[in-house]
């Protein structure tokens, strides 16, 4: 199992590399959020109407904390990044 989690985190870094990179464009970085926004979004009519959670609903929160956090990462690298921001 640590394999597929050392891939994952090698992933994830990946893409927040690439995304710090792209916010640096703000009509891009817009799309991007706008598109992963719509992902993010659970519909009125997929809700679980349930006390406990179901499993897909559970999964859907588990996604949508994960595309959250990696778009935060990627703005503030970019943020930090000061030779990236003189490129804004």
């Amino acid at each position: 199992m640590e394999d597929l989690e050392f891939r994952l985190a090698a992933h994830r870094e990946i893409l927040v590399g690439i995304l710090s990179a792209l916010s640096r464009r703000p009509d891009v970085w817009e799309e991007i959020k706008r598109t992963l926004d719509e992902a993010r979004i659970v519909q009125d009519h997929e809700e679980d109407p349930g006390i406990v959670p179901s499993e897909a609903f559970s999964r859907q929160n588990a996604m949508t904390s994960e595309i959250t956090s990696i778009l935060q990462d990627a703005a503030l690298r970019a943020a930090l990044d000061p030779e990236g921001m003189q490129a804004r």
